[in-house]
Order: structure tokens, then C-alpha cells, then sequence
């Protein structure tokens, strides 16, 4: 069976606090605050989008999780250049937020762990124009 996807709708990550979650994405990636799933002591989760297309993400408010999945790589992110991956490493040395050194990919280069406040990681690649690659073979 084939399905037809049109995108990626959200990613979610659990978390251990949602307030320093929020804080880190906000300030470190830019993303924006959207809304609040409710639960009986405050939020449950909070839903961020980003500006600039990047997926958006939905922080789980889930300690045991957060905990059991620290030092695992969650996902990685496309930027649109070597440049930016570059740019964005400069950027986590000076917030001090702990990462990998830059390193040789596929696709150009990658920032392979960035350290979220829960011990997780996330990736960075360069992720070309889809119309300047060449299609997936059958």
C-alpha cells in the first residue's frame, strides 16, 4: 500500500520541565510559543511552531520518558546551507549549549548532537532544494 504524505505535521519530544523546554527552543531555534494542552495541574504539553518552516514541536510534559531517552539523537533538522550549520554551531558556543563538532555527511555537513536540557539530542544536516537533487530511483 502507498500513501501519500504531504509533510511532516509535528514532532514531540518528552520533557522533564516545560518551562526550561520551552525556554530553549524559543530562545536557542526561534520557535514561537502556539498553545497549551491542558492537564489537571497546568499544561500537559506545549505546542511551538517556527517561523522559518522548521517542524513543529510539541513538548510532552512526560519525566520518565525525558529521562529513559537522554544521549538518544530524536530527529534531525534540515538548514538550508553549510553556512547556516556553521552559523548555528557559533551560535550554541556562544550560549554555551553543549554539541558535537561539525563532521562530513552525505548531503555536505551536519551538526550531529545538539544537547537539549533533558540529555536528548538533536541533529542538524544541510538539506538541499528538492529540485536540485536527483530523484529517488523506483
Amino acid at each position: 500500500m502507498t500513501v501519500h504524505w504531504t509533510g511532516l505535521h509535528h514532532l514531540r519530544l518528552p520533557v522533564a520541565d516545560l518551562d526550561a523546554a520551552r525556554e530553549f527552543w524559543v530562545d536557542v531555534f526561534g520557535y514561537r510559543h502556539d498553545f497549551d494542552f491542558p492537564g489537571d495541574d497546568g499544561p500537559a504539553a506545549i505546542a511551538l511552531r517556527h517561523p522559518g518552516g522548521a517542524p513543529n514541536l510539541v513538548l510532552w510534559n512526560d519525566p520518565g520518558r525525558a529521562a529513559a531517552s537522554a544521549g538518544f539523537v530524536w530527529f534531525g533538522i534540515g538548514l538550508p546551507s553549510a553556512a547556516a550549520v556553521e552559523d548555528l554551531a557559533r551560535r550554541l558556543d556562544a550560549a554555551g549549549i553543549r554539541h558535537d563538532p561539525i563532521e562530513g555527511a552525505f548531503v555536505d555537513i551536519k551538526l550531529p548532537r545538539v544537547e537539549t536540557p533533558d540529555g536528548q539530542f538533536v541533529s542538524f544536516y544541510v538539506k538541499p532544494d528538492p529540485a536540485a537533487v536527483a530523484p529517488a530511483r523506483a
